[in-house]
């Protein structure tokens, strides 16, 4: 290690990551999932099309028994959209801490050079 590395080390201290953090970002280096904006829509296509295809045969058909069941898979799979969406915030905070934490060692890094 050159003298230049160990002087900024010693200026400017890692953030302290607690235990959820590095965990949070060792999981998120180790995907290399690439969820795009496709990936994302063509998952929430298979939650949302079987609904659509049984209201329209519903429609079709005449059947207002097949129409309510088409509405009520709707209705459960925005549901688990939500529930989903709820479980996942847990993650979302965590990676604004890393990224609060990134930002303001950062910060000091560029008042410090």
């Amino acid at each position: 290690m050159s003298v230049d590395m160990q002087d900024s080390e010693s200026r400017i201290p890692m953030p302290d990551f607690t235990a959820a953090e590095r965990s949070y970002i060792i999981a998120v280096a180790a995907d290399d999932s690439h969820d795009n904006g496709v990936y994302r829509t063509l998952s929430g296509a298979a939650y949302f099309l079987p609904s659509v295809a049984i209201g329209c045969y519903g429609l079709w058909d005449g059947s207002f028994k097949m129409l309510g069941i088409g509405f009520l898979t709707l209705i459960v799979s925005l549901a688990w959209g939500f529930y989903t969406e709820w479980r996942g915030s847990h993650h979302e905070r965590t990676g604004r801490a890393i990224a609060a934490k990134l930002r303001q060692a950062m910060e000091n890094r560029s008042v410090a050079d």
